[in-house]
């Protein structure tokens, strides 16, 4: 079954636009440490560039979207089944 749901278009292009730097820029840091370069690289990245911030807008555009179209339990419902981090401990 597949539905539409509207969206707002420049929050969309700004979405996309995020999602295309995190994944080329994901890829390369990986693979430079792949090769050998200090995994410190990574937590620079994600530093430098505002990640959690901006993961954190694009979470909210998403689930605002989402929430307008199925409401705010179904959504919740949704959140609840995410398997976050866990300390290794």
């Amino acid at each position: 079954m597949s539905h539409s749901i509207p969206v707002e278009l420049t929050g969309f292009t700004d979405l996309f636009r995020d999602l295309e730097e995190y994944v080329v820029s994901l890829d390369r840091v990986l693979s430079r440490i792949g090769a050998g370069e200090d995994p410190g690289i990574l937590l620079a990245y994600v530093v430098d560039h505002g990640l959690p911030a901006r993961l954190a807008r694009a979470r909210e555009f998403v689930g605002d979207s989402l929430e307008k179209a199925i409401g705010a339990e179904a959504l919740e419902d949704i959140a609840e089944q995410v398997e976050g981090y866990r300390d290794r401990k």
